[in-house]
C-alpha cells in the first residue's frame, strides 16, 4: 500500500514537473508571437502598407494570439502548483481550443497563399497607378529602395502608369544604391536597360524572400502548435492522477 502511494506521488510529481516545463515553453512561445507581431508591424510595414487587406489584420492577430498564450501559460503555472483539478481540466479545454485555432489558422494561410500573392501583385500595380500621390508614393519608394527592385515584374511596368508613360521614366527609387553619379531614369526603352536601374521586379523579389523562409515559418508554427497539445495531455493526466490519489486517500 505504501509502495502504491509512493508510486502515485512520484507520478504526480513527474507530471507536474513536465507540465511546468511545457508551460515555460508555452509562455515563451506567447512572448515570441507577441514580439513577432510587433516586428511585423514595425519592420515589415514597407510590404504590408502596399496591401491594406493584410496590414490591417496580420500583425494584430499575432500580437493578440501571443498575449492570450502568454497569460494562459501563467494561469497554468498557478493551476499546476496549486493542484486544482477542475482548473486543470479548464486549462486543458482552453489550450486545446487554441491548438485547434492555430491549426485552422495555418491551414487557412496555406490555402489562401495564392490569393495573398495575387492580392499583393494587384495592390502593387494599383499603387503604382497613383504615383506620385502620397502616401502611395512613399510606400512604393520605400519598397523599391529596401528590396532594390523596380516595378511589379520589371522596370517596364512603369511605362504603363500615368507617371512613367509620358517621359518613359521610372522613379528615383529604382536607381541602384551604389551609384556616385546622376541616375539615368528618363527616356528609357524596353530594349535597353541602363546599368544604373534595378532590373528585378518587386513581386518576384518579395515572393522569393517569403518562400525562402517557408521552412522557418513552418517550423515555428509546428512547434507552437505542438507544445499546447503536449500540455493538454499532461494536464489531463495530472488531473486524473490527482483525482485518483484523493479518492484513494478518502477510501
Amino acid at each position: 500500500m505504501d509502495w502504491h502511494r509512493f508510486h502515485a506521488s512520484a507520478s504526480i510529481a513527474l507530471l507536474r514537473t513536465l507540465l511546468i516545463c511545457i508551460n515555460i515553453i508555452f509562455v515563451i512561445s506567447g512572448g515570441v508571437l507577441f514580439l513577432l507581431g510587433v516586428v511585423v508591424r514595425s519592420q515589415l510595414s514597407t510590404f504590408l502598407d502596399i496591401t491594406p487587406e493584410m496590414s490591417s489584420s496580420t500583425p494584430f492577430i499575432l500580437i493578440g494570439l501571443g498575449l492570450i498564450i502568454f497569460f494562459i501559460g501563467l494561469f497554468a503555472f498557478w493551476c499546476t502548483l496549486k493542484g486544482h483539478i477542475a482548473l486543470l481540466y479548464v486549462y486543458s479545454s482552453v489550450v486545446f481550443l487554441i491548438f485547434v485555432a492555430e491549426i485552422l489558422l495555418a491551414v487557412t494561410v496555406l490555402m489562401k497563399q495564392k490569393t495573398y500573392e495575387e492580392t499583393f501583385k494587384a495592390s502593387l500595380s494599383g499603387v503604382m497607378q497613383q504615383y506620385p500621390k502620397e502616401p502611395m508614393a512613399s510606400h512604393v519608394d520605400r519598397l523599391q529602395n529596401v528590396l532594390s527592385c523596380c516595378g511589379v515584374d520589371s522596370y517596364t511596368d512603369w511605362f504603363s502608369t500615368p507617371y512613367g508613360e509620358p517621359l518613359r521614366q521610372v522613379p528615383e527609387s529604382c536607381c541602384k544604391k551604389t551609384l556616385n553619379h546622376t541616375c539615368s531614369r528618363k527616356d528609357l526603352r524596353k530594349e535597353y536597360l541602363p546599368a544604373d536601374i534595378n532590373a528585378d521586379g518587386c513581386y518576384a523579389t518579395v515572393m522569393t524572400a517569403i518562400k525562402s523562409n517557408y521552412p522557418v515559418f513552418g517550423g515555428i508554427i509546428i512547434a507552437i502548435a505542438l507544445f499546447p497539445l503536449i500540455g493538454v495531455i499532461l494536464a489531463c493526466c495530472l488531473a486524473r492522477q490527482m483525482r485518483k490519489q484523493r479518492y484513494e486517500q478518502v477510501a
